[in-house]
């Protein structure tokens, strides 16, 4: 039986693996105002958002493909799950969605492109990174930004 504890785990795993691809803001089990929106793991670069939804349970992974945000809008310019292993093959996954595995403390890329580009949108033309790429609602992606920077001021000033 999968727990709470496990999908915390797993948040911390991609949460690390965006690190490594080079995110240098990384937020966790965000909630912010204005956004029905709660992505387990979002990742900005300068130029390019990055969502992972974990997904501990078979169910949990039918039920997200009902979300609104699936069909059209939504956070992250590029968009994974990540399960343990086991749970997802690559033929389970809508179309432009990468797949992550965790076994372990390890996090082994199913299905992602090749390389560490991360092109911005519109500019990752006739590469295999456009067939990843979303069309992201870029004001809840502003609120989600907000709502980290809020919260990174609001833990600097209590550091003082």
């Amino acid at each position: 039986m999968t727990t709470s504890l496990d999908h915390a785990r797993l948040v911390a795993l991609g949460a690390a693996w965006l690190r490594r691809q080079g995110f240098p803001i990384v937020a966790t089990e965000l909630r912010c105002f204005g956004s029905r929106e709660q992505p387990d793991v979002l990742g900005f670069r300068s130029h390019c958002s990055t969502l992972i939804e974990v997904k501990i349970s078979r169910a949990d992974f039918l039920a997200d493909r009902h979300k609104p945000e699936r069909a059209s809008g939504g956070l992250g310019l590029y968009r994974f799950y990540l399960c343990p292993e086991g749970l997802l093959q690559a033929a389970d996954l809508p179309i432009g969605w990468g797949l992550l595995v965790a076994s372990g403390r390890h996090v082994t890329e199913v299905v992602r492109p090749r390389g560490n580009l991360w092109p911005p949108a519109g500019r990752a033309v006739g590469t295999e990174w456009e067939a990843f790429q979303h069309q992201p609602d870029l004001a809840a992606e502003r609120q989600a930004l907000f709502s980290i920077a809020r919260r990174a001021s609001a833990a600097a000033r209590g550091r003082r």
